[in-house]
């Protein structure tokens, strides 16, 4: 038994080690999804067993075992050597219809098989254990033939069709397929096929994972590009051009009757835009402190632009906490838009209430609007400012947005968990 194993082994150990970091990087990659890679663990397998095989022909020559192993042996190997072929195609190249390509797989494994009975179709042993061939000894040679050809044949197409990089690699192992075979053949490449299935396997494996990586990347970057136009479409949602027009006219009438308070709008609405375009490219949380002052700078530049009066009541029993920017303002500006400034008798007014509760930071704000009155356009814009927070809250800290109309007007409450409410992004 050593003798077997050590020479097993020793004839082996090539493909072996091919086989172990094949197995190894399908086991390292499992969670990676890369696609073409569902047959490799089957080809592991019947590489292996072909192995195997081969130390079982050495065993029952050296052991005088019957030739019925031999004949199993054999059987296993004329089965297994076209079937590594016509997966490798089917790995290679996107086969419709499969049933038509097996045909000739399948009718050298019925033959094949029966020859396990002593038929001699393809091969029988003589009382000394020798090897003849039938009248169709060639069968499994052509049927593995076959499958080499079709895949040089598809990696014509392949180059001629401009992908070359799946063209070369199918020529690659068409090529390597051709030269084993001659090699065997001729002695100066005897006993090399698995190994050279196995290296097959492993270089389409890195290709595979080669393309993979690409995609990934290109991915990657698309979200990037997308993240990207989300901040400039949430920039929009947040600097509406009416109300900058407004807050602009409103300092420009200041400039005839007031210079000091024109002055002092204009260094406020430009904090307002810094602050803004900040927030918008900083994937920081900030104090709500500072999110606060940014609310006042948003309520003075409207209470400008505007000739009804708003009331903003602040109630905070919490404050020393940090939110993900641009989180209140929103909110805020949503409840003064359509909640106080629909109120024409003066007496709008915003309510900003915090507390902790049940191991979350909460904010509520109200208003004491009807909010019945939205145009078409009012609400789609109210829609994706809110929907911006919301998902904002949801990606930054598991934070939530609830709202609720009631008959006195709107309550939205902003909800963080305390671990990031105190600790940042945690």
């Amino acid at each position: 038994m050593t003798y077997i194993l050590g020479t097993y082994i020793e004839k082996n150990y090539i493909t072996l080690l091919l086989l172990a970091s094949l197995g190894m990087l399908l086991f390292i990659n499992r969670k990676a999804r890369i696609e073409g890679v569902r047959y490799f663990k089957r080809l592991i397998v019947i590489v292996f067993a072909l192995t195997l095989c081969e130390a079982l022909e050495d065993a029952c020559d050296r052991f005088h075992w019957s030739d019925r192993i031999l004949y199993l042996k054999t059987t296993l190997v004329y089965w297994l050597y076209p079937l590594t072929a016509l997966i490798e195609l089917n790995v290679v190249v996107p086969i419709r219809r499969k049933l038509l390509i097996s045909l000739p797989y399948l009718l050298n494994l019925v033959l094949a098989g029966i020859d396990l009975f002593g038929t001699g179709m393809i091969y029988y042993f003589g009382k000394d254990h020798a090897y003849h061939g039938g009248p169709l000894a060639l069968l499994p040679i052509i049927t593995l033939c076959v499958y080499i050809l079709l895949l040089g044949i598809h990696s014509a197409i392949y180059l001629a069709g401009g992908d070359r990089s799946k063209g070369v690699f199918a020529l690659f192992i068409t090529a390597t397929a051709v030269l084993t075979a001659i090699g065997e053949e001729m002695g100066f490449a005897r006993g090399f096929s698995e190994s050279a299935t196995a290296l097959e396997l492993l270089v389409y494996y890195f290709f595979l994972s080669s393309i993979h990586f690409s995609e990934t990347q290109t991915k990657l970057y698309e979200s990037h590009i997308d993240l990207e136009r989300q901040r400039n479409k949430l920039l929009v949602a947040q600097m509406q051009p009416h109300f900058i027009f407004n807050a602009l006219a409103a300092i420009q009438s200041l400039c005839y009757t007031d210079s000091e308070a024109a002055a002092e709008y204009i260094q406020i609405f430009g904090e307002y835009l810094r602050s803004n375009i900040d927030s918008i490219s900083s994937d920081d949380f900030i104090t709500f402190e500072s999110e606060l002052a940014h609310i006042g700078q948003y309520v003075m530049l409207e209470k400008a632009s505007t000739e009804i009066n708003i009331n903003v009541i602040y109630e905070l029993n919490v404050k020393d906490f940090m939110i993900p920017p641009l989180t209140i303002q929103p909110i805020v500006e949503n409840a003064i838009k359509y909640g106080a400034l629909s109120r024409r008798d003066g007496t709008g007014t915003v309510k900003i209430f915090t507390e902790e509760k049940d191991g979350m930071v909460c904010i509520t704000v109200s208003d004491n609007g009807s909010g019945t009155s939205m145009t078409k356009k009012q609400k789609e814009h109210r829609s994706v400012g809110i929907e911006n927070v919301k998902q904002r809250l949801a990606l930054k800290c598991k934070g939530t947005l609830v709202m609720n109309r009631t008959e006195t007007g709107m309550i939205s409450t902003i909800s963080i968990p305390t671990q990031f409410a105190y600790g940042g992004e945690g």
